[in-house]
C-alpha cells in the first residue's frame, strides 16, 4: 500500500469520531496476490497465497487510495470483521489459530478478545477517547471551557488507573466482556504446527473457515444488538404495566366511592 495512503489514514484517524464516521484505505487481500496460481492448488510454499478475493474486487481500484490496484476504503468495523468477499482481520486470525489446531481453552480467550474488538470497531462500544471526553465533560469541576480543572485531570488519572488494574468496569467501555489478567506464569510453550500440516492446507478449507468465522462475528453482533434491545423494551413494559396497576387501584377506588 502506497505511503501516501498510509499518510492519509493517520489524518483521518485523528478526526473526532473517526471510528464512527470515517473510512480508511486497506488492502482487499491479506497476503500477496500470486499472478496464475491455481485457487484450488494447495498451499506448496510457505509464502505462497492464492488470491482471497474475486477477481472483480480484486482488481478494483479507489481514487481516494491513490488509484492503486487491491486497495480500497473500508470501516474500522469492515476492516476487523469484514465486508462481502473481503473476511477481515478477526476471522483471519481465528482462521490462523484453527488452522494451527489451539486449544479450546485459548480459543474461547482469544475469540473473547476479538468479539470485544469487533463491539468496538462498529461503535457499540465507547472508544477510550470518547469516554475520556464523557468523563472531562460530566465533571462538576469543569466549567466546559475547554480549559480542564487540575482536579478533573487527577480524578481522570485515578480512574483510568483503577480501569487498568481491572478493579472498575465500566459498561459503556466494556459492555458484558469480561478480560481475566493475564500472568506471565500462566504463559507456556504452544507447538505452532510442522511443516507437514502447514503444506495440507487447502485454499478450499482456508476459505471456508474465514466466512464461518465472518458469519459468527456478525451474528454475534446481531444478538448483543436484539439483547440490549429486549433490556430497554423490557424496562418499557415493566413502566407500563406499573402505570396500569396504578391506574387500576385509583379506578377501584373511584368505583368504591
Amino acid at each position: 500500500m502506497p505511503l501516501s495512503a498510509v499518510d492519509a489514514n493517520m489524518r483521518k484517524a485523528h478526526i473526532r469520531d473517526a471510528i464512527n464516521t470515517q473510512k480508511f484505505c486497506f488492502r482487499q487481500s491479506p497476503g500477496p496476490v500470486v499472478p496464475g496460481e491455481a485457487e484450488h492448488e494447495p498451499l506448496k510454499r510457505e509464502h505462497s497465497r492464492a488470491p482471497l478475493l474475486s477477481d472483480e474486487m480484486r482488481h478494483a481500484t479507489s481514487c481516494c487510495c491513490g488509484g492503486t490496484e487491491g486497495v480500497e476504503e473500508f470501516t474500522l468495523h469492515e476492516i476487523i470483521a469484514g465486508k462481502e468477499s473481503f473476511k477481515g482481520l478477526a476471522p483471519l486470525i481465528l482462521t490462523y489459530l484453527d488452522l494451527i489446531e489451539t486449544d479450546t481453552a485459548t480459543m474461547k480467550i482469544i475469540g473473547n478478545y476479538l468479539d470485544f474488538i469487533v463491539a468496538r470497531a462498529s461503535g457499540e462500544l465507547m472508544t477510550p477517547a470518547q469516554w475520556m471526553r464523557k468523563f472531562v465533560q460530566e465533571h462538576p469541576d469543569y466549567k466546559g471551557d475547554s480549559i480542564v480543572p487540575q482536579k478533573v485531570a487527577a480524578d481522570l488519572m485515578a480512574k483510568c488507573h483503577r480501569i487498568g488494574l481491572g478493579l472498575d468496569h465500566v459498561p459503556e467501555l466494556h459492555g458484558d466482556f469480561y478480560m481475566a489478567p493475564i500472568q506471565t506464569k500462566d504463559a507456556y510453550a504452544v507447538d505452532m504446527g510442522d511443516s507437514r500440516r502447514r503444506h495440507s492446507i487447502s485454499v478450499d478449507n482456508t476459505q471456508e473457515l474465514m466466512l464461518m468465522h465472518q458469519m459468527r462475528l456478525q451474528m454475534q453482533a446481531r444478538r448483543r444488538k436484539l439483547a440490549a434491545e429486549e433490556v430497554k423494551h423490557i424496562a418499557t413494559l415493566d413502566e407500563i404495566r406499573s402505570e396500569l396497576r396504578n391506574l387500576d387501584a385509583q379506578l377501584g377506588v373511584l368505583s368504591a366511592s
